[in-house]
């Protein structure tokens, strides 16, 4: 019986978690699927024909598409342009600095990282509401699975670091 391969270190992951690339895929995986783009004169990402040989995307968005399976930064320009600027809660547009890219299943509970069925252009005050109530069920999920163990520990008060997030900061 063979034995299971270990994963290739192909995700590269930020300094604060985030994934940036996957960069082995993008060339291994990525050159091929371009290198046989070429070949066939038609577009990697949506099989339309090429304008020219010169590169293997029939237009800027699915050059987008194509580099979001490998890279965050191309994944959030593309569900930017696909949700139109636009918040998916709130459903207020904004400009683009202004709005996030979030998971709409979070990673930490089983969701993908670069799929862009997973993703939804968010502005930053919905992201904060979505992100404070998954951290209270996600702390309360691990709150239940210690009570169950007969050792629940009381919840903890408000310190200034929770006073400091509910008022926001002080202005400089």
């Amino acid at each position: 019986m063979p034995r299971p391969r270990s994963p290739a270190p192909s995700v590269r992951v930020g300094p604060n978690g985030r994934i940036l690339a996957l960069s082995v895929a993008w060339f291994t995986d990525g050159a091929e699927r371009r290198r046989a783009a070429r070949a066939s004169a038609r577009c990697v990402e949506c099989a339309r024909p090429l304008p020219s040989h010169r590169t293997p995307y029939c237009s800027r968005t699915c050059q987008w598409k194509f580099h979001g399976h490998y890279f965050w930064d191309s994944a959030r320009s593309y569900v930017l342009l696909r949700d139109r600027y636009r918040c998916q809660v709130c459903g207020v547009r904004h400009r683009a600095r202004e709005l996030q890219v979030d998971h709409i299943v979070e990673i930490a509970r089983g969701g993908a990282a670069l799929e862009y069925s997973n993703l939804q252009t968010v502005c930053r005050s919905c992201h904060a509401a979505k992100t404070r109530a998954f951290l209270r069920t996600h702390r309360s999920d691990a709150g239940a699975s210690t009570s169950d163990a007969g050792s629940a520990a009381p919840p903890p008060a408000a310190g200034p670091a929770e006073s400091l997030r509910a008022t926001g900061p002080a202005p400089d």
